[in-house]
């Protein structure tokens, strides 16, 4: 048994509606609703849409194209130096005067000349002070123009800076509309989708459970018909073999159960596959890495084989190997195939085998449903179970990405407990496991990750900043969000 198909695939409800309807959702509007969507739609609606978003881009590219550098803006005049200046006023203002010659001729002509020009002094100086005045009103009023046109060059400074960093943002703010307007096409083609599933993937899966439930009532009509009373308690409680092996309840595969499961209840577990695991070709594909680890090998198990993939890649392969499972229904697809497949616990069966008597082990999304004492004794029956150089290979859900841990993880009921990368490989080598490896699979689905910023050439030094900021943290949720959602422990018995 092995998990759904849909955390394999990176599946979950925006990234395949945005995967899958996005490109009609804009448009659904215009389409008839009565009728499925042809391929002549489908292309009418991208070919729309594309069209739009150039538009849009054009748009944005001439809004960035209009950001202007703002011209270099003058810096005040110095002031002018009115030293000097003042030291005339200041003369002007009271000049000297005459000096006084004394008595005889010269003191006779000293105030005589004085006589003769007080007049024209006395005019004189009354000029020169409406002058003084009027010079110094113009030396204050050239003080105050340059203190304001300071000022004022400061202030219009300011302004175009400003003008500039509010043009980069709305260029950043006008990038987002697209991705905030997608994230609300996204949710509503998700729940357009769900009400109007395609009706043919409905049926295909009703006839499938139809079909799995018609043949566990005919297996356990013959099996009840050709087993006398307590043959099947029987069966569920002998000690396993090669060949016959008992089974855990289906939904722990931590312990046995004191009665085997009725394969009216089996078969509903291998409907669940059969609605999420995916194709027989897609868990083919995957588990064909695989492989190759077994080249040589001999006596391979694979425990918790489900419908028998990886066993029947490693017979075409020539590689010996035989399966077991839990549940009833899938050893019956096995064996339908002749393959050498036991229903039967893990554990107890290990536990019945010869030491170094197996060339390798695989157990693909198995351990998640052991407890944790289940765990550590499974790990250590195996080591001695194992020969010399043999390979162990222990895959699970990567709990470490939040996508496969919310969605995968607790979709199946009969997960028991979550085992981080990290863990499973101590234990592992706790175990005597050595050359261990971790190695990580099934990426997350591109389309459902967050999105990064993309500014023009053209942002500011303090935008480029804050978008790299959000950028290295996008790439941070991401990680954690949406990281391989699977991993496998890979060790050797030395």
């Amino acid at each position: 048994m092995r998990p759904p198909a849909a955390h394999r695939k990176g599946w979950s409800p925006v990234a395949e509606s945005a995967h899958r309807g996005a490109p009609g959702a804009q448009a659904l509007p215009m389409v008839d609703t009565d009728r499925t969507l042809s391929a002549t739609d489908l292309s009418r609606l991208t070919r729309e849409r594309d069209a739009a978003d150039r538009e849009y881009n054009d748009a944005l590219t001439r809004l960035d194209h209009a950001i202007d550098t703002p011209p270099e803006v003058p810096h005040a005049p110095e002031p002018t130096d009115t030293a000097r200046l003042d030291d005339a006023l200041r003369w002007l203002a009271d000049p000297p005067g005459l000096p006084n010659a004394g008595g005889g001729v010269r003191g006779w002509a000293h105030r005589l000349i004085g006589a003769v020009v007080a007049p024209s002094l006395a005019k004189q100086d009354a000029i020169n002070r409406a002058l003084a005045d009027q010079l110094a009103s113009f030396a204050g009023a050239q003080r105050q123009v340059t203190q304001s046109l300071d000022t004022t060059l400061t202030l219009l400074r300011d302004e175009l800076e400003a003008l500039r960093t509010f043009q980069s943002t709305l260029v950043v703010w006008a990038q987002q509309i697209t991705p905030y307007v997608d994230t609300k096409d996204r949710a509503v083609t998700g729940l357009i989708r769900r009400v109007n599933e395609n009706p043919v993937r409905l049926l295909e899966r009703t006839m499938g459970l139809i079909q799995q439930r018609q043949v566990a009532m005919k297996r356990e009509l013959e099996r009840l018909g050709g087993e006398t009373p307590g043959t099947a308690a029987e069966t569920a409680v002998t000690a396993p073999t090669d060949s016959s092996m008992d089974a855990p309840g289906d939904t722990s595969r931590a312990t046995p159960p004191t009665s085997g499961p009725s394969s009216l209840d089996a078969f509903k577990y291998v409907g669940f596959e059969q609605a999420f695991r995916g194709s027989e070709a897609d868990i083919a594909t995957r588990l064909e890495g695989y492989c190759d680890r077994f080249a040589g090998a001999s006596d391979v198990l694979d425990i918790g084989c489900g419908r028998g993939e990886f066993l029947g890649m490693l017979r075409d392969r020539g590689v010996t190997a035989r399966g077991l499972d839990a549940n009833r229904e899938m050893v019956a697809i096995c064996r339908d195939r002749d393959l050498d497949v036991a229903q039967g616990d893990a554990v107890r069966y290990l536990e019945s085998l010869a030491d170094a008597s197996l060339g390798g082990i695989i157990a693909t999304q198995v351990v998640e449903h052991f407890t944790s004492d289940y765990l550590l004794r499974f790990l250590d029956v195996a080591y001695h179970k194992l020969r010399a150089d043999s390979t162990i290979i222990l895959e699970t859900l990567n709990v470490d990405s939040w996508s496969a841990f919310f969605g995968p993880y607790l979709r199946d009921i009969t997960h028991e407990r979550p085992i981080p990368p990290d863990t499973l490989r101590f234990l592992l080598e706790a175990s005597g496991f050595q050359r261990l490896e971790l190695q990580f699979s099934s990426p997350a689905d591109e389309a459902a990750k967050l999105k990064l910023l993309t500014l023009p050439a053209t942002a500011s030094d303090d935008v480029t900043a804050l978008a790299q900021t959000f950028n290295l943290n996008v790439d941070k949720m991401n990680t954690l969000l949406f990281t391989f959602l699977d991993y496998a422990v890979i060790g050797q018995k030395l």
